[in-house]
């Protein structure tokens, strides 16, 4: 999965990823950044991400070499050396005596730490799994925030526009005496253009913080002069509408808490519990004795007289008696399987966790939905209506100016509350995406046949 996902990358990268901090930088190119591009880099700056690689390379050694047993040891030595003539052929006692000694593993330890290792190598392909849904999901919420600054700054303009062509009308009728206008109607149109000053003040600030918290996923600031390209739902899946559609029929389908135990996050708990187990008989397998096996040769020289010694040959056994230590031993094992409990625990909750978050994420996005339902088909329009009959009407003279005020602001905040539904709705599918995604994309839950 990982190499796919950098492959894919670097030919974003090749493509123009890079103009973002050179081009644009420059200030001779003003460029788009779309969501699933600043996805990508942010995958491709990813130190975590490196960092995974090189642990679970180190955890692939040590278990290669998890199964050699300790290393034999060799020993050399003269025995029984006469004090009075440190003569090599004056006692027959006297020998040069070379030998190995070799430990033997105890129990099955061995072959324990081997499993135990493969179980933990696996949990780096579930953390990579769980960095790379983390980093989609949180990259989209940060260019989200900033595409809603944006876009706040250009309705905002366009309520300037509005008050601005106003202001034109309604000085053009105070200076001629035209019908009911009066000075206040001239300074009611200030009053709100100064009030949205503050306003775009506010919003250059929100987008300014945006684009910084944006920058932070690489490591180096974005050029000022890029913009976010147009909110396209689809992108927060995976950028086509089948997997927008998969997503939705999921989350429709599954309960939470059942397909949630498939997630990464669960999952390396999970794997972190047969780690755990592994330990477990670990320790139970120091309650055997361990042994070890040696042999020696002694060499000895003829007598002074010229009569032939015997060379010796020794073997021996040597084991440890645990028993003595019993109670140590129970202590070990009593700790390795309440750490095991634990970590199932810790599974159980973190499912909870997860599954409590697509209930609320569920009901949101459904709220949602009916909410930008209602604006698209029906406040939209009338809001648009409203105005330009209030307008109209006061041109005819036939219209409170207060009430045409209301209705030009009421426009522009109609506007701005439904790009805040659909910039909520898109953060809703990435975090619903962030869970249910991976959790349908692991090998375990493809295998139970989903």
């Amino acid at each position: 999965m990982k190499s796919i996902y950098f492959s894919q990358a670097s030919r974003l990268i090749g493509a123009g990823l890079l103009a973002v901090f050179t081009l644009c930088a420059n200030g001779s190119v003003s460029a788009e950044f779309s969501l699933q591009q600043a996805q990508q880099l942010a995958i491709t700056r990813d130190a975590y991400l490196k960092g995974i690689e090189y642990r679970q390379h180190a955890l692939e050694r040590e278990q290669h070499v998890s199964g050699y047993w300790a290393n034999p040891q060799l020993s050399t030595s003269i025995q029984n050396m006469p004090t009075n003539g440190f003569s090599l052929d004056q006692e027959p006692m006297t020998q040069f005596k070379i030998g190995v000694k070799q430990q033997l593993p105890r129990g099955n330890v061995n072959t324990l730490n081997g499993e135990k290792l493969a179980v933990q190598i696996k949990q780096f392909d579930v953390r990579n799994a769980a960095r790379l849904a983390w980093l989609k999901k949180n990259v989209a919420l940060a260019w989200l925030n900033w595409y809603h600054a944006g876009e706040r700054l250009h309705l905002l303009k366009r309520e300037a526009q509005l008050l601005n062509q106003l202001m034109d009308v309604t000085e053009s009728r105070y200076s001629q005496g035209v019908g009911k206008a009066q000075q206040s109607d001239v300074l009611q149109v200030r009053l709100a253009q100064l009030t949205l000053e503050d306003k775009r003040t506010l919003a250059i600030q929100a987008l300014r913080e945006a684009h910084a918290a944006l920058s932070a996923f690489y490591g180096a600031p974005l050029a000022e002069d890029i913009s976010p390209d147009k909110l396209r739902l689809q992108a927060v899946t995976g950028g086509n509408n089948d997997t927008l559609t998969h997503l939705l029929r999921v989350v429709s389908e599954n309960e939470p808490f059942v397909l949630l135990q498939q997630h990464p996050e669960a999952q390396a708990i999970q794997l972190q519990t047969r780690a755990q187990a592994k330990q477990v008989a670990i320790a139970r397998e120091q309650t055997k004795s361990q042994w070890s096996v040696e042999a020696s040769y002694g060499y000895r020289q003829d007598s002074q007289n010229g009569a032939s010694r015997a060379d010796f040959v020794s073997l021996g056994i040597q084991v440890d008696l645990p028993y003595f230590t019993q109670p140590k031993q129970n202590a070990d094992i009593a700790a390795a399987v309440s750490r095991e409990n634990a970590l199932k625990t810790d599974f159980r909750l973190k499912v909870n966790e997860l599954a409590a978050q697509a209930h609320v994420l569920k009901a949101r996005l459904s709220s949602l939905t009916q909410r930008k339902a209602l604006y698209t088909n029906g406040l939209t329009n009338e809001a648009e209506g409203l105005a330009q009959t209030l307008l109209n009407a006061y041109t005819a003279d036939t219209a409170n100016f207060s009430d045409v005020i209301d209705a030009l602001l009421r426009q522009v905040q109609v506007q701005d509350a439904l790009l805040t539904i659909e910039v909520e709705e898109a953060k809703t599918l990435t975090s619903l995406a962030y869970l249910y995604l991976p959790s349908i994309d692991t090998p375990t839950h493809k295998h139970q046949g989903m």
